[in-house]
């Protein structure tokens, strides 16, 4: 295995941390079609990190067309799921994909508590 493999493997495979990542986080709110295609890429991601890990040969090149394959297919769904959900609800901010974080300290909500210091 040489290091250009490696790095294929680290960059897939982060990819795909990040990707399920994005499914299983609460705060986003994405609908079901679109975590069906993110699902979808990060199996592709990670099989491309898994096969690139030991290093890639010839017999590899099947495998690898259908990780691709996967990656093409999610990001089509998810293309997909975000033009269905924009024709239907037109997103006009990030909180229409993100629910918002509770703050902290709520004090500066009540009006008799003031601004917090800076």
């Amino acid at each position: 295995m040489d290091l250009l493999d490696l790095l294929n493997a680290a960059a897939c495979g982060s990819i795909a941390l990040i990707l399920i990542a994005g499914v299983l986080h609460p705060r986003v709110q994405d609908g079901i079609i679109v975590k069906v295609g993110l699902i979808s890429m990060a199996l592709g991601f990670g099989s491309i990190a898994m096969r690139s890990f030991d290093g890639v040969t010839e017999g590899d090149a099947a495998h690898l067309a259908r990780s691709v394959l996967m990656i093409s297919f999610g990001a089509f769904v998810v293309l997909a799921g975000y033009v269905l959900r924009n024709m239907r609800h037109p997103a006009r901010r990030l909180s229409d994909w993100l629910r918002p974080r509770e703050p902290a300290g709520m004090v500066h909500r009540f009006p008799w508590a003031g601004r917090p210091k800076e």
